[in-house]
C-alpha cells in the first residue's frame, strides 16, 4: 500500500501485516444466492454473473449518475450508482462483471433495477476468488478516507502473500483442551468465510486467544508484583482492632468482618498485598480501610489513602480523623490547593514520620512527596485514577501493601482485565435499618410537582441536591448549565430556601465554604455539578434531583444516588429527562429506577454502553481488544483466564520455546495498549 494508506491503517492502530490480519470484520453481507436475470423479483437480495452492455453517465444538477446495461443468457436488467463516476473506467461496455444487490423497482421507467449494487469485474482467470460481490463479503470499520472496497482489497492481498507465515502462539494442549481451531484456518475463514457458521467460530477463536494473551499479562504481572520485594510483615493485633471497634458509633456488618479478616492476612504475609475491594454506595469501605491502616500505625509504620477530587480527600480526612485520632493516630491532609506554608509543614511531617496516616489527592505521587515508611497505600475511587497512578503510589514505599477500592460495582468482566492483577473482596452487605432510597423517572411536564415536592422537604427541615451535567450553558448542546439555573433557581423558583451554588471550577477554598455550608445545614439546596458524584456525606440531605439525566452513565447516576438515604429519613432520587432523550435512553434510565443493585446496574451499563464509556477516558491502563467483545464474549474471557493462569504456574519464566514465543506474540499485540507491558 502507499503511504498515505499506511498512516491511515496506523492511526486506526494497524502498523503490521499482523494487525492486519487481524483486523476482522464488523460484520458481513451474504451475497452467495446466485440468480439470474430473468428471474429477479423486487426485493429480492442476489447476485447475477453478467456482461456490461453499455455505460453512460446522467447529471442531475452537481450529481453524476452512473448507469450500465447488464445482460445474461435470460434477460436484461439496469444498475445505477450515484456519485460514482469514475465507474466509466471500471465497469466498461463488453465486460464480465459480478453484481450484487437488492432488486427494486423504478416507477419512473417502469422497470426493475439495481441501486448502487456491490459489484466485482470477472478477469480472465475465471478461477479467480472473488472479494467484493458473489459470496459472504466482509464489510469493516471505516479507517479515515479508505474505503471498504481498498480496505477489503488489501486485506485480501495480505492474506493471499503472507496468512501461511503466521505463527499460531496458543499452546498446543490448550488449543486440545478447548477444541479451537488452527490459526491459519481461523484468519482465513474470519475474512473471508465460506459460511457464517465457519465466519463465528473464527472469531470465537480469536477472541480467545486475545483474551488468554491479555491474561497471560495479567498472570506474570500479578507474579511479578508478588516477587517485587519483600514487604512489610504488619502481625495483625487483635488487641488494637477490638480498641478499633470499640470506638465506632455503631456495628461492623458482616461482610466488614468478613473483608477485614482477608485484608489481615494479606498483611500478615511477606509478599504485598495486591487488593481490589468493591462495595456499593454506603456498604462501609471508609471503615474497612480505617481498620487496616490502623494495624499499619500500630505496627509502628505509614498508611496513606489516595482520592480523586478535593470533596473526597477532605471527606476522608474528617472521618479517618474521627475514626483514629481518638486511637492516637495521626492523620494529615496533602491536597494541591494547599498553601505554601501548610504543604511545606504536611510535606515535613510525612517525611519524618509524624504523620501517621496520610491522606491526599494525587499530590501524593509528586515528586515532592517524601514518605518515612509507607507500609500500606489506599486508593479510592480506583477507576477515577489507573493502573499508572497506583504503580507511581507504590513507588513511594517500598513494596507497600495496595488496597484499591470503588463504589462502581465492576462488572465481572472488566474486574478479569483492569483489574486482572488484584486479589478482590466485596462488601455485599449495607449496614442494618437504611432505606431504600425511592428513585423516579420525571419530564418536563412533571416540573412544578417536583419543585414543589422540593419545596415540602425543605419546609421540613430536610435539604436538596440538584445536579446538572454542565458548568455553563453550551452552544452547542441545549443544557440547563448549573450557574444559569442556581439563578433562575434562586431568585424565582425557590425564593423562601437558601441555595448555593458548587462546581469543579471554583477555587478549593469557595468550595470548601459551600459545602460546608450544606453540610451544617445553613444551605437548603445545593446546586452543582457531578463535583458531589463521591465523598459527599450530608445524612440531612433526602433528595437528589439529576436533571438531563440522560447524559450520564448508569454508574455515575448511581454514584450520585448514593449521595442521598446516609441517614435515617426516607430519601429520594428524581431523574429528569430532557425533551430530546431518546427511547433507549429513557429504557437505559428506567434500569436505575427498577433497582437499588449497583451490580445489576453495573452489567446493564455495560451492555448497552460498552467497556470505555463504562470506564470513562480517565481510566488507564484499559486494554483495547481488537477481535474480543468484553460484553459478549465474558464465557471466553473466564476460560481464558483460567487457562492462562494455569499456563504461567507452569512456566512462571517463560523460558521454554513455546513460552517464548507466546510472550513475544502478547507483548506484539499489546503494544501500547495496556499497563501490564513491562513484564518478562
Amino acid at each position: 500500500m502507499g503511504p498515505r494508506s499506511a498512516e491511515l491503517f496506523a492511526k486506526g492502530g494497524v502498523e503490521t501485516m499482523e494487525d492486519l490480519l487481524y483486523y476482522v470484520p464488523r460484520t458481513y453481507t451474504d451475497w452467495s444466492n446466485i440468480s439470474t436475470v430473468g428471474s429477479l423479483r423486487t426485493g429480492d437480495r442476489v447476485t447475477v454473473i453478467v456482461r456490461v452492455v453499455s455505460c453512460d453517465i446522467l447529471r442531475r444538477g452537481r450529481k453524476e449518475i452512473f448507469v450500465a446495461a447488464l445482460e445474461d443468457d435470460t434477460g436484461a436488467v439496469f444498475a445505477r450508482w450515484f456519485g460514482q463516476g469514475y465507474l466509466k473506467n471500471v465497469l466498461t461496455a463488453g465486460s464480465r462483471a459480478v453484481v450484487s444487490g437488492e432488486v427494486r423497482f423504478d416507477r419512473f421507467a417502469r422497470r426493475i433495477e439495481f441501486l448502487n449494487p456491490a459489484f466485482e469485474v470477472m478477469g480472465d482467470d475465471a478461477a479467480a476468488e472473488l472479494v467484493h460481490a458473489g459470496r459472504i463479503v466482509p464489510e469493516y470499520s471505516q479507517i479515515g478516507t479508505l474505503s471498504g472496497r481498498r480496505i477489503r482489497r488489501l486485506v485480501k492481498t495480505a492474506l493471499d502473500r503472507f496468512l501461511d507465515q503466521l505463527v499460531d502462539p496458543l499452546p498446543e494442549n490448550v488449543l486440545r483442551k478447548r477444541g479451537l481451531p488452527g490459526l491459519v484456518d481461523s484468519v482465513a475463514d474470519v475474512h473471508f468465510p465460506p459460511s457464517l457458521e465457519r465466519a463465528a467460530r473464527a472469531r470465537s477463536r480469536l477472541a480467545y486467544e486475545e483474551f488468554f494473551l491479555f491474561q497471560v499479562l495479567v498472570a506474570l504481572k500479578k507474579r511479578q508484583l508478588a516477587e517485587s520485594g519483600r514487604a512489610i510483615r504488619i502481625a495483625w493485633r487483635d488487641d488494637e482492632h477490638a480498641r478499633f471497634t470499640r470506638s465506632l458509633p455503631f456495628e461492623l456488618t458482616g461482610a466488614q468482618r468478613r473483608v477485614i479478616s482477608e485484608i489481615g492476612g494479606d498483611l500478615g504475609r511477606g509478599e504485598p498485598m495486591n487488593r481490589l475491594l468493591q462495595g456499593d454506595v454506603g456498604s462501609g469501605k471508609t471503615a474497612v480501610a480505617a481498620s487496616a491502616m490502623h494495624q499499619a500505625v500500630a505496627s509502628g509504620h505509614q498508611a496513606a489513602i489516595m482520592a480523586p477530587t478535593e470533596i473526597l480527600v477532605e471527606q476522608h480526612f474528617e472521618n479517618l480523623r474521627a475514626l483514629l485520632a481518638p486511637l492516637g493516630d495521626r492523620v494529615v491532609l496533602l491536597r494541591g490547593g494547599m498553601k505554601a506554608g501548610e504543604r511545606g509543614e504536611a510535606l515535613g511531617l510525612i517525611g519524618s514520620g509524624e504523620a501517621q496516616i496520610v491522606v491526599g489527592t494525587h499530590a501524593l505521587i509528586q515528586e515532592g512527596t517524601s514518605f518515612s515508611d509507607l507500609a500500606l497505600a489506599v486508593v479510592d475511587e480506583q477507576h477515577r485514577f489507573g493502573v499508572v497512578q497506583r504503580a507511581a503510589l507504590r513507588e513511594k514505599g517500598s513494596a507497600p501493601h495496595i488496597l484499591v477500592m470503588t463504589a462502581t460495582p465492576i462488572p465481572r468482566t472488566l474486574a478479569l482485565t483492569v483489574y486482572g492483577d488484584l486479589d478482590v473482596s466485596v462488601l455485599d452487605e449495607m449496614p442494618p435499618g437504611r432505606e431504600k432510597v425511592v428513585t423516579a423517572v420525571r419530564d418536563e411536564a412533571a416540573r412544578s410537582k417536583v419543585y414543589d415536592f422540593l419545596k415540602s422537604e425543605v419546609v421540613s427541615g430536610r435539604q436538596v441536591f440538584i445536579v446538572y451535567p454542565l458548568v455553563e450553558e453550551s452552544e452547542k448542546m441545549e443544557l440547563a448549565a448549573a450557574t444559569k439555573m442556581y439563578e433562575e433557581l434562586k431568585e424565582q423558583t425557590f425564593t423562601e430556601a437558601t441555595v448555593g451554588l458548587v462546581h469543579g471550577r471554583m477555587k478549593p477554598e469557595e468550595k470548601d465554604a459551600v459545602m460546608e455550608g450544606f453540610k451544617t445545614g445553613n444551605t437548603d439546596i445545593l446546586v452543582s455539578t457531578t463535583v458531589v458524584e463521591v465523598g459527599v456525606d450530608v445524612p440531612n440531605a433526602t433528595v437528589m434531583v439529576i436533571e438531563h439525566a440522560e447524559r450520564f452513565g448508569l454508574a455515575q447516576l448511581h454514584q450520585l444516588r448514593g449521595r442521598v438515604g446516609r441517614g435515617d429519613q426516607q430519601s429520594y432520587c428524581i431523574l429528569m429527562v430532557g425533551r430530546g432523550a431518546s427511547d433507549e435512553a429513557r429504557e437505559r434510565i428506567q434500569v436505575l429506577a427498577d433497582t437499588n443493585d449497583g451490580f445489576v446496574i453495573a452489567e446493564k451499563d455495560l451492555e448497552m454502553r460498552g467497556p470505555g464509556e463504562f470506564l470513562g477516558v480517565r481510566q488507564h491502563g484499559l486494554p483495547r481488544f481488537s477481535v474480543a467483545d468484553l460484553r459478549s464474549d465474558s464465557r471466553l474471557l473466564v476460560q481464558a483466564r483460567d487457562d492462562a493462569f494455569a499456563y504461567v504456574a507452569g512456566d512462571a519464566d517463560m523460558s521454554t520455546p513455546e513460552g517464548r514465543l507466546l510472550l513475544d506474540a502478547t507483548k506484539r499485540r499489546f503494544r501500547g495498549r495496556g499497563a501490564f507491558m513491562d513484564v518478562g
